[in-house]
């Protein structure tokens, strides 16, 4: 669980220092994919824990939110500095 959210955070530092530079969402792609793919992991891996009754809910709860925090921050970036209809697409 914590590889997952170590590599969402690592992702999302790139692609808000790519913002911050003045460069396009574009350019960090990858970036986002890996946001998203660490994201899927770590639900994932909560829902298992979830159905097995095992792990921490306090854990998986915290990750999680940060996960939603930063999943709105990157979709108010994808809105207001993207290209229109970015964040639907």
């Amino acid at each position: 669980m914590l590889a997952e959210l170590a590599a969402a955070n690592a992702a999302f530092s790139v692609i808000k220092s790519f913002v911050s530079n003045g460069k396009e969402l574009t350019g960090c792609a990858k970036q986002i994919s890996d946001f998203v793919f660490s994201k899927e992991q770590l639900e994932k891996k909560a829902s298992k824990q979830k159905s097995k009754g095992g792990g921490s809910d306090l854990e998986e709860f915290m990750a999680l939110e940060q996960i939603k925090e930063k999943e709105a921050e990157l979709k108010k970036m994808m809105i207001y500095l993207g290209r229109p209809g970015l964040w639907q697409d």
